[in-house]
């Protein structure tokens, strides 16, 4: 920020080409532990879709007999959400790396 300032770069645009891009690279790491979280133990998710998705589980289990194989697939659903929220995570930080600054696998 102080090289920018030296070179008289408009505080804005100091923020637009310099903090922010930092910021982003460090909150990307939290922010999707939070949205995991927050997915896994909205009162949403308990109210509406574990509620539901048991349910249904339950209801397929009283037909069929097959415990395992339908909470299974039902934790299945919980994975695949949580993988892809990983997964665009890792989009991200790799957009946004430095190339030669740390590791990004």
């Amino acid at each position: 920020m102080t090289a920018a300032r030296a070179l008289g770069l408009p505080a804005f645009q100091t923020f637009l080409d310099i903090t922010l891009p930092i910021a982003l690279r460090v909150a990307i790491t939290g922010t999707t532990t939070t949205a995991i979280t927050q997915f896994r133990s909205s009162s949403f998710m308990i109210v509406v879709g574990y509620q539901e998705l048991t349910y249904v589980a339950n209801r397929i289990v009283s037909d069929t007999f097959k415990v395992f194989e339908t909470f299974g697939i039902a934790c299945l659903m919980y994975l695949l959400v949580c993988s892809i929220l990983s997964a665009l995570s890792r989009t991200f930080e790799r957009r946004l790396a430095i190339p030669g600054l740390g590791v990004v696998k």
